[in-house]
């Protein structure tokens, strides 16, 4: 017999970990657990391990190579192809290799079946959306001003637009960006704030598309403490004096997923805070129009930032349209200026075409009322909900008030846990959001978001209704 017949073959599977192993040892002290996450070389590794992953992979795919005879086998983590086709994964930048998909996205399919009632999607209810005044400015912009709506235009985007964005917000038009709905603001300014391992301080819990954004700039983020007031402001003050934090990411008014307004109290602790740590503001203000009580004061941060601190973020999807994706940004002119070169690197420009039409829409002075019918719809469907929750979950959970904004928060004894239950629940008929996806450190598996935007009132109470049963 030959030398490598007479020799046992060691297992694939063993032979894979032992080449793994061996690749990962060259990256001992920072893989080792308690590393020093502020020592130099610990700054770099959020790309580094990337880079140690890699070498690994080419590593494991020679060693198939030996340990098969020659045959083409695919392990989990590898993809080969014989085919002529490109092993694409390899390419992969660290920033891709960290993306992190939406766990209310992986519920999507749920959402427009008409067999199941959902509180899990986040959308604004068509009904409030002024189709037909948008569809009649539409035919006039298309035929009258189609050297601008359907023409590239200005990456800051339409200059009336940005003075009237600019005078809602008490600043300079200078100071303003339009975005691709407010999605996009959050993803320009992690471009042009994060390095791979800047730390972003986010609320527990917090909405996903921000840690997204965060995520795929390959920050690491840290929890804060929030409760009905909002952020706790010992517990920011905390995690800043433990680590050299770069941006906060919070949403004052309504937050998603939580529906918790924070009070103005907190606000300046907030504040405070950031300027003796040295740290930006990201406040995210998609609901601060959505409101349902008396008193709720929605004051942004940022009209008591006088040091460029605060980067302020809106949209009109929830209080138009979200089809019509429009966004913006407030701040700093220097950092505007970056945004817009970032931006162009991105898509030039917005739409043109849904520019056009909401300022039009605006310049009619048509959005004070429009704002005013939203509040009235979803008021009315707040209140439902709050009503079927005491009536079947009365005593057996709680959940945040919902002043404002399209979402409340449920919380229910320690020992359940809200996303084993999704498959039952779909199977009666309903669906929700498991809260754990939102809490940057692994806790909230006995939470759940609801959204009281979408159905109709019948069933808005008799998926509730269900909800109970499910979790009886």
């Amino acid at each position: 017999m030959g030398r490598d017949q007479a020799r046992p073959r060691p297992s694939l599977r063993r032979g894979v970990h032992r080449f793994r192993n061996r690749a990962r040892r060259r990256d001992g002290n920072l893989e080792r657990d308690g590393a020093d996450v502020d020592h130099p070389r610990c700054r770099a590794h959020a790309v580094h391990q990337h880079r140690i992953r890699a070498g690994a992979d080419r590593v494991i795919v020679r060693a198939i190579g030996l340990l098969s005879g020659g045959r083409t086998v695919v392990p989990g983590r590898v993809r080969r192809v014989d085919r002529g086709k490109v092993v694409i994964e390899k390419f992969l930048s660290a920033d891709a290799r960290n993306l992190r998909p939406s766990a209310i996205r992986a519920l999507a399919k749920y959402i427009n079946d008409p067999k199941v009632i959902s509180f899990a999607g986040g959308s604004p209810n068509p009904e409030t959306f002024p189709a037909e005044r948008f569809a009649a400015i539409a035919d006039r912009v298309l035929r009258e001003r189609r050297n601008v709506s359907l023409q590239y235009g200005p990456t800051r985007g339409l200059p009336r637009l940005c003075e009237f964005v600019a005078a809602r917000s008490r600043v300079k038009s200078e100071e303003v960006i339009l975005t691709t709905g407010s999605q996009q603001a959050l993803d320009l300014i992690s471009h042009c704030l994060l390095d791979a391992g800047d730390i972003v301080a986010v609320e527990l819990p917090t909405y996903i598309g921000g840690t997204s954004a965060f995520y795929a700039r390959s920050a690491t983020l840290a929890g804060v403490a929030q409760d009905d007031d909002g952020i706790v402001p010992e517990s920011l003050d905390d995690v800043a004096r433990k680590k050299r934090i770069k941006l906060l990411y919070t949403i004052p008014n309504f937050q998603n997923p939580s529906g918790r307004l924070m009070s103005q109290r907190r606000r300046d602790r907030v504040l405070e805070i950031a300027n003796r740590h040295d740290f930006l503001i990201v406040e995210d203000d998609p609901y601060g129009d959505l409101v349902y009580v008396e008193g709720a004061d929605t004051t942004p941060i940022k009209s008591r930032d006088r040091d460029g601190r605060v980067l302020y973020l809106g949209t009109f999807s929830k209080i138009l349209a979200p089809g019509v994706r429009c966004g913006w940004i407030v701040g700093p002119k220097s950092l505007i200026d970056r945004v817009e070169i970032a931006k162009q690197a991105a898509d030039l420009c917005s739409g043109m075409l849904d520019q056009s039409i909401i300022d039009e829409y605006c310049h009619a002075g048509e959005l004070p009322g429009q704002i005013e019918n939203v509040r009235a719809f979803y008021r009315g469907k707040r209140a439902l909900m709050l009503s079927a929750l005491q009536e079947h979950f009365g005593g057996r959970a709680h959940w945040t008030a919902a002043s404002g904004g399209l979402f409340t928060f449920m919380t229910l004894s320690d020992s359940i846990d809200t996303a084993s239950r999704i498959e039952t629940a779909v199977a009666n008929g309903v669906t929700y959001v498991p809260g754990s996806p939102f809490f940057v450190d692994g806790s909230g598996q006995n939470t759940m978001r609801l959204t009281f935007a979408k159905e109709s009132d019948e069933r808005l109470r008799e998926g509730v209704q269900r909800l109970a049963h499910v979790f009886a």
